[in-house]
């Protein structure tokens, strides 16, 4: 299908996903990508890419301007400020922005089940349920759902392996299948949906890079490393718990514990590609074993 998506404008354009989907789309050729910055940002972009800066707090009025003659908008700003995505999803489609990819990026939102283990996600629903009601402009949506992000967690031990220690904190039995896309793959999904718009409008899009559990990613990592490592257990519904406490008194680290208590769970949806069709194969998608990714990750290789 002939490209109808070529002007693009990433908000976050310099975060953990923003890199990678900004990499993907110049690589992809055929898209004009402009980074919208904060005026306070220090943010850096290579020569490829056009760089358009707002106030701080993002003005409606400023926001308009900078999204005319944009064909799509990439919301990868933190997704807990409903009012402030809300309000940048309205001057997309007062500019006439054809297609809108909101900061949705992890589990699957669109399950209940998942949104009642990790609550803040809620915010993420109340996004995109906004979106829908903008499809009457003829701005259309996609929400792009890929687990955990399987590189940054490994790396910065967010998802329970600390690499340098050689120590592991696993949940429950372990055994649990849990859903992750690498970073690259992510951003080379954000580009491959905005090359196949029509298959892509108004609806979640599904992508992995590999489904493991936790003791096949700790088998992985004790034979790429050649180490025995050090276990530790602990309960999805302490962490949940323990998350929830933290949130209730302001401490905002609580996030992390919800997060990982909700995709350990073994819980009804939490395990999306069990329930929903994979969209790998329509953005030319590869998937990995376990193995491999863990073992080039281990070498510093890039996934």
């Amino acid at each position: 299908m002939a490209q109808q998506l070529q002007n693009v404008i990433i908000l976050g354009a310099s975060g953990n996903v923003g890199k990678p989907t900004v990499d993907a789309l110049l690589a992809a050729g055929g898209f004009t990508v402009t980074a919208l910055t904060r005026k306070g940002s220090s943010a850096t972009f290579s020569s490829e890419v056009k760089v358009q800066s707002v106030d701080d707090t993002y003005p409606p009025d400023q926001l308009l301007a900078a999204f005319k003659g944009q064909d799509a908008v990439i919301n990868l700003l933190p997704p807990s400020d409903v009012k402030q995505a809300n309000s940048i999803a309205d001057a997309a489609a007062e500019a006439g922005v054809k297609r809108y990819i909101p900061s949705q990026f992890g589990s699957d939102t669109a399950n209940p089940q998942v949104v009642a283990l990790v609550p803040i996600f809620t915010a993420k629903v109340q996004m995109t349920e906004y979106l829908k009601t903008k499809e009457s402009t003829g701005m259309s949506w996609s929400a792009v759902v890929n687990g955990a992000f399987f590189d940054w967690g490994l790396q910065n031990g967010f998802l329970g392996f600390d690499l340098k220690s050689h120590s592991a904190t696993v949940f429950d039995s372990g055994d649990s299948q849990v859903n992750f896309t690498t970073l690259p793959t992510v951003g080379q999904g954000v580009a491959a949906v905005l090359s196949n718009p029509a298959e892509t409008a108004n609806r979640y899009i599904y992508i992995q890079s590999v489904k493991a559990s936790q003791n096949q990613i700790l088998a992985a990592l004790e034979k790429s490393t050649g180490k025995k490592w050090n276990v530790s257990k602990r309960t999805t519904a302490e962490a949940s718990q323990t998350g929830g406490e933290k949130l209730a008194k302001g401490d905002m680290s609580g996030i992390a514990d919800l997060i990982v208590g909700g995709i350990y769970s073994g819980a009804p949806g939490a395990d999306y590609a069990a329930s929903r069709k994979l969209d790998n194969d329509l953005l030319g998608l590869k998937q990995a074993p376990v193995e491999e990714l863990v073992d080039r990750l281990v070498k510093g290789q890039k996934v």
